[in-house]
């Protein structure tokens, strides 16, 4: 008898230790043409994956709660859900925001992880240009800057933010290398209104009590001010080298937003509303 249960305790331990592929990698089917990308969120560090040697190897804390709060309150306010693509593998384990050899380190386990969840990003964007014929990828990060502000991230730096609206909309070298490329054609705006006008997402965020950055009242980070601009997930999903489906990175500060369970829910609705005007007014339609 202790032998038998040992050996289902032993299976047991064994299975929570070497998950399988869909529970390293969540991948959720919607109807609204939003995809979100969790990559930094997960918890779990099962011992048949060997840790990454190099590159950063922290968590983005609560980022996975956060993205459960927006997802309700998309469905809440449009009737719909997001796709969702959740990394539930640790940081230390894959990084499903670089490329694979910086990713996956060789390990075959956190390769096949990183194939899933890149798969699965891009066959939402697939079903949303199918089904809408646009859509807007979000990809969820988590940051601890001194200036605890949402970051928004198109693929152009700090110091590009730093131009002025009127060399921003002359640089279409730029506006090509962004994640928002196929955006910018559609908005009835100004590629620099689209960044950081009254209606781009960060000054709609600002708006509902949600510092952000770039917006109208806070265009570029500041001199020396450190800025996530956007990494591998908004260059590989983004329209940056085609398709209908534009990226943004939101990266979120502790303070205020991730820290505890009701400034989630608050950026999450502060969120899901901007999302509602931002739809109508540069993609030209209504998300509900």
């Amino acid at each position: 008898m202790r032998t038998t249960l040992f050996l289902l305790f032993s299976a047991a331990l064994l299975q929570a230790q070497t998950p399988t592929l869909d529970q390293m990698i969540e991948v959720r089917g919607g109807t609204l043409p939003i995809i979100l990308t969790v990559p930094h969120g997960g918890t779990l560090k099962p011992d048949n994956i060997l840790a990454r040697r190099y590159g950063v190897t922290a968590m983005d804390g609560n980022t996975a709660e956060l993205s459960e709060m927006i997802i309700q309150e998309l469905e809440r306010l449009y009737g719909g859900k997001p796709h969702a693509i959740f990394c539930l593998l640790h940081r230390s384990k894959v990084d499903c925001n670089r490329e694979i050899t910086e990713a996956a380190q060789g390990d075959p386990t956190a390769e096949a992880a990183w194939h899933r969840f890149h798969d699965g990003a891009q066959k939402a964007c697939d079903s949303v240009m199918k089904k809408h014929g646009l859509g807007l990828l979000l990809d969820i990060h988590g940051q601890r800057h001194l200036d605890p502000r949402v970051e928004l991230g198109y693929l152009i730096n700090g110091d590009q933010l730093k131009a002025s609206d009127a060399e921003l909309n002359a640089d279409a070298a730029l506006i090509a290398a962004t994640s928002i490329r196929d955006l910018d054609k559609r908005s009835p705006q100004s590629f620099a209104e689209l960044l950081r006008g009254p209606q781009s997402l960060g000054s709609l965020l600002a708006e509902r009590g949600i510092r952000s950055l770039p917006c109208s009242t806070k265009p570029h980070p500041g001199f020396m001010a450190a800025y996530f601009s956007g990494a591998y997930d908004v260059a590989a999903h983004g329209s940056r080298d085609g398709g209908t489906v534009s990226a943004i990175q939101v990266e979120c500060p502790s303070f205020g937003v991730r820290d505890k369970p009701s400034n989630q829910q608050r950026f999450a609705k502060a969120l899901a509303e901007s999302l509602g005007v931002y739809f109508e007014t540069h993609f030209g339609r209504k998300l509900k």
